[in-house]
């Protein structure tokens, strides 16, 4: 961990005790993404790998997967709880397309996913008779029938895409890329496939992929040559009417490769990689860049170097013209290490942009694999992606360091992994040999591993003290409204207040300034459809009996169960102290820990956010060669000033203005004839003392060595000298206890969901209630232990059930009365835990007579 000092300059009336100060600790940068633990969801004897997976737009929480399979059919698998745990449509053989019956032709290879806004989930893959098979599942993958067979001929390698009310699947069929779509008009509603498209200009292309645009131009990719080790071409070509009676257009190579259809590498040395095309349109309609086409691929630096990076280009013509490349991966140039199988996808709800690949970084002898990841926001004119970050546990061999064992399929990793991206999480799934998870039946074969990807965590707590989402600390004292954190589909604002004080700190570790400081007052959020503002009484008079929390304007008391905002949006009460924590859809925690400052009556706020996707604002991530976050245009600031004065422009007038919320952004409430110029001190910070804010006195500080002592508790050394730093500037004890509540939840909130396994449910039908207790932060490194309390209308239901090794209790209801009910259950931990109590968000649950 690196340390950035935090120096004091006094005055006479605190002279003396300026040399005992302590240190002000940074936290290292970090990535913004961070992985949960890999888990083996196929724990077969035989191989699986080139493996999809996708979430259903209709719930976060349904997932599916599919991979080749060395045995009879496909594997497959389903979870509805994000990933957690997994169940098979036939657990027996843990397969599909096996030759069941109502599950059309016996598979062979090549699995493709997508899931449409309707609900219907389809499965493509290569029958064993040469044919294209589309699977149909209108329950989440329980049960699937056969909606389509195409062929028989020579076919390999089918995409799947839905969209714009339509269904498209491509395949190379007879050497030739083709083409088919269908309308859907509902759950189960497909209708007729139009005629088989010839797709221009692909003779000998493959290897590629399919996106629909939200006006449903239908996009294909292939690369060509399909064998060889390169250069090859990468083609586009565009269908822009979709299922209208336009077909699609004339090829245009959106970029070469030095990667060829079959390049071998060292940690692909039997199968090869190609350079494994992907495409992702911007869906957002409100996004800077809505319609934009996305095209990742790989590259190689010299023809046969093994040095592969992982590109990216844009269209702003679905697919007419092209952007230079971008690299995604940030390894250095030397030594020589190869990415390869990337995988592309946007977040429907935002616009971000998420990409998966294998990456030899980490290996000596460029021959072993680690699955990384990143993202971009789509807020620049071109996408900046963040620092790399690592999410497979192990390093993966390629060969297993022996030649394949006979009588197997060994293609090694395959010719492509999968990804899924959705409300704040990406779901990468791959071939994985190492046994990481201690559950592989028979290694070094191959089992489909897969794992959650979270966003990381920000904070402006204290003076204020900023922790931007990659770690960077930094601190930002000036007074007024503005957008702390932005994007994946949430927004954050704090109102920061300006504070006198006779006694003038140093300069801050991070930026060299010494100023006056301030203070979080205020908070405000957009949670999907709802504006919720926690804050204090609008006509200005103090309360020290709490700050109001207020939904879409309207004051509102929170009781025990919460307030559900729906789509999985929660407002409950902290577990300990009077502060609130808000779940987001996209799976950010918002924990606000208020104190009450009685000499003047002001309350103050540590904002602490968890799971973040979110990458703007002045708690977001650093733009490229900047010192601060981006602009909001995504420009950068560049290389810090070497000037002091040069800093403290850049800092507070230039970033601080472009952060500045208006009257047209704000989130806060105000009394009439108010607005977010009546809370903005615009020359604040001072550079010098005195520290004076009109019409208030300023506050006397505290000897340093009092202030170590209150925040002795403290474990973190970053946030225990913000404390020393808080409570000596400010002369007010209960900083400490505010750090420490801060403390105490991050290291033990929880969160609780409960899933029942069917809605709506007949009646006299029994059903599986299961409720999942997980941690809300990353710092708690046990799963919570304890017990589940389940409720059906606000009343208990049986006794306690206790918690698994997984964190899963599940309760069989059965015969309730017809009509519509309220499920939930509550978390009680167990004991000599730093784990917090929870309550879930209630799911409403119908029974049909």
């Amino acid at each position: 961990m690196q340390y950035q000092t935090c120096s004091f300059r006094s005055y006479p009336v605190v002279a003396i005790i300026v040399a005992t100060l302590a240190i002000f600790t940074c936290h290292p940068a970090s990535s913004q993404i961070v992985g949960g633990p890999d888990v083996n969801i196929s724990k077969l004897t035989n191989y699986q790998n080139e493996c999809a997976i996708i979430v259903n737009p209709l719930n976060k929480l349904e997932l599916f997967s599919a991979c080749n399979n060395s045995g009879p059919g496909l594997f497959a698998a389903r979870s509805i709880d994000g990933g957690l745990t997994w169940t098979y449509p036939d657990p027996a053989d843990k397969t599909i397309a096996d030759g069941d019956v109502g599950q059309g032709p016996l598979a062979c290879c090549d699995p493709t996913l997508a899931w449409d806004n309707f609900g219907n989930l389809f499965v493509a893959y290569l029958g064993n008779n040469n044919t294209v098979v589309i699977l149909l599942s209108t329950d989440a993958g329980l049960t699937f029938t056969n909606l389509q067979t195409f062929g028989p001929s020579n076919v390999d390698q089918p995409t799947i895409a839905t969209g714009a009310g339509a269904v498209w699947i491509a395949w190379n069929q007879n050497n030739q890329m083709v083409a088919r779509g269908a309308p859907v008009t509902g759950l189960g509603v497909v209708g007729a496939f139009n005629a088989l498209q010839t797709i221009p200009g692909t003779a000998g292309c493959s290897f590629g992929d399919l996106a629909i645009s939200p006006s449903g131009a239908v996009c294909q990719t292939c690369q060509t040559p399909t064998g060889g080790q390169g250069p090859a071409n990468i083609l586009v070509n565009t269908d822009a009417d979709g299922l209208g009676p336009g077909n699609f257009g004339a090829a245009v190579t959106a970029t070469t490769t030095n990667v060829g259809g079959f390049d071998f590498i060292p940690a692909q040395n039997v199968r090869s990689i190609d350079a494994e095309a992907g495409l992702a349109y911007d869906q957002l309609s409100t996004s800077p860049h809505f319609g934009r086409l996305y095209l990742v691929y790989t590259e190689e630096v010299v023809n046969e170097s093994n040095n592969t990076n992982i590109m990216v280009r844009f269209s702003d013509n679905d697919g007419g013209l092209w952007s230079a490349p971008i690299q995604v991966n940030d390894d250095p140039a030397a030594p020589i290490r190869s990415q390869f199988l990337p995988r592309i996808s946007s977040n429907p709800l935002s616009g971000n942009i998420g990409v998966v690949w294998h990456d030899c970084r980490n290996s000596a002898g460029n021959n072993t694999m680690q699955v990384f990841a990143t993202l971009a926001t789509p807020t620049g004119a071109s996408p900046v992606f963040l620092a790399n970050a690592q999410v497979g546990d192990a390093l993966s061999t390629g060969t297993g360091g022996s030649p394949p064992t006979p009588g197997t399929v060994d293609i090694q990793y395959g010719d492509y992994a999968g990804m899924s991206y959705f409300q704040g999480r990406m779901h990468p799934i791959w071939a994985d040999n190492t046994n990481s998870t201690g559950d592989n039946p028979d290694p070094p074969r191959y089992d489909a591993y897969t794992e959650q990807l979270f966003g990381g965590l920000a904070a402006n707590e204290g003076d204020p003290h900023i922790t931007t989402t990659q770690g960077i600390n930094y601190d930002f004292q000036s007074s007024g409204e503005f957008i702390a954190l932005r994007g994946d589909g949430l927004e954050i604002q704090t109102r920061q207040t300006a504070i006198g004080t006779t006694f003038f700190p140093g300069p801050n570790g991070y930026t060299g300034l010494a100023t006056c400081v301030s203070l979080n007052t205020a908070v405000a959020t957009q949670v999907g459809k709802h504006r919720i503002t926690y804050q204090p009484k609008l006509d200005g008079v103090p309360d020290p009996s709490g700050l109001e929390l207020r939904v879409d304007g309207a004051l509102t008391a929170l009781g025990a169960n919460g307030i559900n905002l729906g789509s999985g949006g929660h407002i409950v009460k902290s577990a300990v102290g009077n502060g609130i924590e808000i779940d987001y859809p996209n799976g950010t925690t918002l924990i606000v820990t208020p104190g009450w400052w009685t000499s003047q009556s002001k309350w103050y706020l540590n904002v602490d956010v968890y799971h973040t996707t979110a990458t703007e604002g002045i708690m977001g991530a650093l733009a490229n060669g900047s010192w601060l976050p981006a602009l909001p245009d995504g420009s950068s600031l560049g290389p810090k000033p070497v000037a002091l004065n040069d800093r403290y422009t850049e800092l507070y007038d230039k970033f601080a203005d472009a952060w500045r919320v208006t009257d047209k952004t704000s989130l806060f409430e105000y009394a009439p004839g108010k607005s977010t110029a009546d809370y903005t001190l615009k020359n604040w910070p001072k550079q010098d003392a005195p520290c004076e804010v009109p019409e208030e006195k300023p506050v006397e500080p505290l000897k340093p060595e009092i202030a170590q002592l209150l925040c002795r508790g403290i474990t973190d050394k970053g946030r225990r000298n913000s404390c020393v730093f808080d409570v000596t500037v400010t002369g007010e004890p209960g900083f400490a206890k505010t750090y420490l509540l801060t403390q105490r939840i991050e290291a033990g909130a929880t969160n609780i969901v409960v899933i029942p396994n069917k809605n709506p449910v007949k009646i006299r039908e029994s059903i599986l209630l299961t409720a999942i207790v997980s941690k809300k932060t990353l710092k708690a490194k046990n799963a919570p232990a304890g017990m589940v309390q389940f409720m059906i209308d606000d009343t208990k239901i049986g006794e306690p059930i206790k918690l698994d090794e997984k964190g899963r209790a599940i309760y069989q209801l059965r015969t309730i009365p017809a009509g519509k009910h309220t499920v939930g259950a509550s978390y009680l931990p167990a004991k000599r835990t730093v784990f917090l109590p929870s309550i879930s968000s209630l799911v409403t649950l119908t029974v049909d007579d």
